[in-house]
C-alpha cells in the first residue's frame, strides 16, 4: 500500500488544494477519472459562456430596432462556435496537465477512485492512503435513464459539444439555470424551441419578479410549457417524441423534435466511489453532508464543491478549497483556529435573456427571520438606462428595516453579473444599504441603477 500525506479525489477545485500541498512539501494523490479540470472547464461554466456570448451578441442585434437602428444577421457558423470553445477549453486543459507535471510530490491516477475503508482507496488495482481526503467528485446530469446519454439526438451539457450542426428542433426538459441558458443560445442560433418546466415559473429558486421576466423574454421566441412534468421519451424515425403530464388533471402532451436536452439538476458522484465500504454519510439525495468547517462525519475527510450539494457554483467550490485546505493544513497545529464558510455574500448568475444576477436571500425567505423592507428599481429610472431604452430590467434590493443590513439584492437586465458585484462586496464587508448609496457612482453609467436601488434603506 502506499502512503500519502494527501489524497485530492477530483480535479475541478481538488486542483487548488493539490496545488497548496505541493508548495508545502506534502506527498499528495490526485484521482480524476474524467477530464482534466473537472465540470466547469470541461463542459460546464466555460464552455457554456463562450457558446453564450455570441447568442448575447445576436439577442443585442434582434433588439437594436429599439434604437432605431435597423439591423439583422446575416448568417452565422455553428460548427465555427463549437470549434473554437472545444479548441480554448482543450489548451486550458493541456495547460493544467504541464503545471500538474511540475508539481514535485504529486502523483496523478487516471481512473476511479473506489474506497475499501474510510481512509484506504483502490485506484487502478492499486491501494493507496491518506489521514487527509478532500472529496471533489463533483455531480453529473440527472437524466430518467442514464443509458440515453449516448443515444443520437440526447443531449445534456455533458455531451453538447459534440454537436455537428444546429438542432432543427430541441425540446429542453427543465427551467432552472442551465435550461434557461441554453435555451438562449440555441434559440439564437435558430433552433426551434420547447421549453417544458414542472414547476409554476422559471427559475424557481430566484425571486418570482425574476422567473416572470425571463418568462416574458424568452416566450417571445420560445413555447414554454410550465407545471408540465416530464414521463417519458421515446425515439422515431426522425427523431424523439416526448411525452409529459401536465396541469391538475394530468393531461398527457406530445412533443417532437429532432433533439431532446435534458436540464433537470444535478446529481451527486458520491454513489460512483463505493462509499458503502466506509463510515462516510450521505444524505437523502446522494450528497455527502459537511460541517462549518467543510468535514464530513469521519475525521480528517472533507467534501468540498457540488458533491456537498450546498452552493453548487465553480466560485463557491474554490472558496470552499481554500477553506478547507486551511483546516486539513492545521489541524495538527496548537493555536491555530479552524476556519468556518460563510455563504452570505455568494453571488450567482445566469446568462440567459435577460441576464440575471443576485446574491443573499430571496424576500420570502428573508421574511423568515426578519423585519424586512424591499423595493424595486428599473433601469430606465437611470439615465444610462434611459439611454439603452431598457424598459423592463430592475433591480430589487431587500434589507433588514431595522438595521439596513443587506438581505438579498436581485438583478434582472443586461450586465447583471456584474453589477451584482458591489452589494458582493458590501454584503462582504459592513453589509448595510446606505454603505453602497454613500459610494460615488460614476454619471452617467449603468451602475448608478445600483445606488438608486439602495437608497431610502
Amino acid at each position: 500500500m502506499k502512503n500519502y500525506d494527501l489524497i485530492v479525489i477530483g480535479s475541478g477545485c481538488g486542483l487548488l488544494v493539490v496545488e497548496a500541498a505541493a508548495e508545502k512539501g506534502w506527498k499528495t494523490a490526485l484521482i480524476e477519472k474524467g477530464r482534466m479540470g473537472g465540470t466547469c472547464l470541461n463542459v460546464g461554466c466555460i464552455p457554456s459562456k463562450m457558446l453564450i456570448y455570441p447568442a448575447d451578441v445576436i439577442y443585442e442585434i434582434e433588439r437594436a430596432g429599439r434604437l432605431g437602428i435597423k439591423a439583422s444577421v446575416d448568417s452565422l457558423n455553428f460548427n465555427s462556435i463549437i470549434e473554437r470553445t472545444v479548441f480554448t477549453i482543450s489548451g486550458y486543459r493541456n495547460k493544467l496537465h504541464r503545471q500538474l507535471h511540475r508539481m514535485n510530490g504529486v502523483d496523478l491516477y487516471e481512473k476511479r477512485a473506489k474506497f475499501k475503508s474510510d481512509h484506504v482507496i483502490e485506484v487502478d488495482g492499486e491501494l493507496i492512503s491518506s489521514p487527509k481526503i478532500i472529496i471533489s467528485a463533483g455531480t453529473r446530469p440527472i437524466l430518467p435513464d442514464e443509458q440515453l446519454l449516448h443515444q443520437e439526438g440526447i443531449l445534456t451539457n455533458d455531451n453538447l459539444l459534440d454537436l455537428k450542426e444546429i438542432p432543427r428542433e430541441l425540446i429542453i426538459v427543465g427551467g432552472g439555470y442551465v435550461a434557461c441558458e441554453y435555451a438562449h443560445f440555441f434559440t439564437s442560433m435558430g433552433s426551434k424551441v420547447v421549453m417544458i418546466e414542472m414547476a409554476d415559473r422559471l427559475l424557481s429558486s430566484e425571486e418570482p419578479e425574476i422567473g416572470e421576466l425571463v418568462l416574458k423574454t424568452l416566450s417571445k421566441n420560445i413555447d414554454i410549457h410550465l407545471n408540465t412534468k416530464f414521463d417519458e421519451v421515446e425515439k422515431t424515425g426522425s427523431g424523439w417524441k416526448l411525452t409529459a403530464v401536465s396541469g391538475e388533471e394530468e393531461k398527457k402532451q406530445e412533443y417532437l423534435a429532432s433533439h431532446v436536452l435534458f436540464a433537470m439538476g444535478r446529481r451527486s458522484n458520491a454513489d460512483l466511489l463505493e462509499l458503502e465500504n466506509t463510515d462516510i454519510k450521505t444524505d437523502s439525495k446522494g450528497f455527502i453532508p459537511v460541517d462549518q468547517y467543510l468535514s464530513t462525519n469521519i475525521e480528517g475527510i472533507y467534501a468540498i464543491g457540488d458533491i456537498n450539494g450546498v452552493q453548487m457554483f465553480r466560485h463557491a467550490a474554490n472558496y470552499e478549497a481554500e477553506i478547507a485546505w486551511h483546516n486539513i493544513a492545521h489541524s495538527n497545529q496548537k493555536n491555530t483556529r479552524r476556519v468556518a464558510v460563510s455563504y452570505k455574500a455568494m453571488p450567482r448568475a445566469v446568462f440567459t435573456r435577460p441576464q440575471v444576477a443576485a446574491v443573499g436571500v430571496t424576500e420570502a425567505e428573508a421574511k423568515k427571520a426578519y423585519q424586512t423592507t424591499s423595493q424595486i428599481t428599473y433601469f430606465y429610472e437611470t439615465p444610462k438606462g434611459e439611454a439603452m431604452q431598457e424598459k423592463e430590467g430592475f433591480v430589487k434590493v431587500v434589507a433588514n428595516s431595522e438595521n439596513g443590513q443587506i438581505l438579498g439584492c436581485h438583478i434582472a437586465g443586461p450586465q447583471a453579473p456584474v453589477l451584482i458585484q458591489e452589494v458582493v462586496n458590501s454584503m462582504a464587508a459592513d453589509g448595510t444599504a446606505s454603505s453602497i448609496h454613500q459610494g460615488i457612482h460614476i454619471h452617467p453609467a449603468l451602475s448608478e441603477v445600483i445606488t438608486t436601488a439602495f437608497s431610502g434603506f
